[in-house]
C-alpha cells in the first residue's frame, strides 16, 4: 500500500515537473520572462526640432517638410510603425501590445511649425509624434500679435489643437531652463547646495506644470531634458516630480526591459543634408 502511494506521488512530481518545464519554455519563446532576449524591446527614437520651408534656415536642427515626409515614408516602407512615449509606458506597465517594429518621432521646443508643417504630414501617413514644449516660450507665444511658423512657438490653443488631433502627445521641456547662460539646462550650478538646487529645479517644474494644467487642461508625464543635459541628481528630482519617462539627446537605440528603462531614453538627432536612406542606414539595425 505504502509503495503504491509513493509511486503515485512520484508520478505526480514527474508530471508537474514536465508541465512546469513546458510552461517555462513557452514563456521564454514569447519573451514574457524578465531577462530573456526576446523580452528586451528595441525602440529607436528620432529627434527633430523645426520643420521649415525656408531654405535659409535648414541645418542641424531644422529640416524641410519634404525631407520630414520622406523620412516618414521611408520608415513605413521599412515596416516601422510610430508609437508615442505613453504607448511605451503603457506597454511596460500594463503589457499593452506594441507593433513589431516601433519607432518614436519627437519634435523639441514646441515650434509653431509642429502644428502647421509636421502635423499634416504625420496625419497623412498615420503616424504619431511627441512634441516637447517650453512653458515660458508657449506662454509668450500667446501674446504674439503675428506668429511666424519659422520663429514662433505653440501657444496654449496650438497645444490643444495638437492634442485634439489624436496624433500628438505633449512633453514638458522645462519652464525656463532651456538655456546655457549660467546654468546648463537643468544642471546644478557650482555654487548651489543640493537643497538650493532641488528647490530651483522643482520650482521650474511646478511653473511648467502649472502652465500646462491651467492653460491647456493637462499635465505632461514626460520630461524632455533641455539640450539633453542631466545627471544622477536631476534624474532623481525629475522622477520624484511624477514624470513617468524622460528623454535625453544621447545617441542609441533604446532597449526596453522594465520601468527603469523608461528614464533616460536615447534619441538620434536628425539634421538636414542626407537622404532618408543614407541617414537611417547609419542608425537603424
Amino acid at each position: 500500500m505504502f509503495l503504491t502511494i509513493r509511486f503515485k506521488r512520484l508520478h505526480i512530481v514527474i508530471f508537474m515537473t514536465v508541465l512546469l518545464a513546458g510552461a517555462a519554455a513557452m514563456l521564454l519563446r514569447s519573451g514574457k520572462i524578465s531577462g530573456s532576449e526576446d523580452s528586451r524591446l528595441k525602440v529607436p527614437i528620432i529627434m527633430y526640432h523645426s520643420i521649415s520651408a525656408d531654405e535659409s534656415r535648414l541645418g542641424e536642427f531644422t529640416v524641410s517638410p519634404q525631407l520630414f515626409e520622406e523620412d516618414i515614408i521611408f520608415l513605413k516602407q521599412q515596416g516601422f510603425e510610430a508609437i508615442t512615449v505613453n504607448d511605451l509606458i503603457m506597454h511596460v506597465r500594463y503589457g499593452t501590445k506594441l507593433p513589431k517594429k516601433p519607432v518614436i518621432i519627437t519634435l523639441d521646443d514646441g515650434h509653431l511649425n509642429a502644428l502647421t508643417r509636421a502635423l499634416p504630414i504625420i496625419q497623412r501617413h498615420g503616424f504619431k509624434m511627441t512634441v516637447s514644449c517650453v512653458g515660458k516660450w508657449s506662454m509668450a507665444a500667446g501674446e504674439a500679435a503675428s506668429p511666424d511658423e519659422n520663429y514662433s512657438y505653440c501657444d496654449a490653443q496650438d497645444i490643444a489643437r495638437l492634442r485634439e488631433s489624436g496624433a500628438v502627445e505633449i512633453g514638458c521641456h522645462s519652464y525656463n531652463m532651456h538655456s546655457t547662460d549660467g546654468r546648463r539646462g537643468v544642471l546644478r550650478l557650482p555654487e548651489e547646495s543640493e537643497e538650493q538646487y532641488r528647490a530651483a529645479l522643482l520650482a521650474d517644474i511646478f511653473k511648467a506644470q502649472s502652465f500646462f494644467d491651467d492653460c491647456c487642461g493637462f499635465k505632461p508625464n514626460i520630461y524632455t531634458y533641455p539640450y539633453g543635459f542631466h545627471d544622477k541628481l536631476s534624474d532623481e528630482i525629475v522622477k520624484s516630480a511624477g514624470f513617468e519617462a524622460t528623454l535625453t539627446c544621447e545617441d542609441g537605440i533604446n532597449i526596453i526591459s522594465g520601468e527603469q528603462s523608461l528614464y533616460g531614453l536615447k534619441r538620434f538627432d536628425r539634421p538636414y543634408g542626407s537622404s532618408s536612406e543614407e541617414y537611417f542606414s547609419q542608425i537603424l539595425e
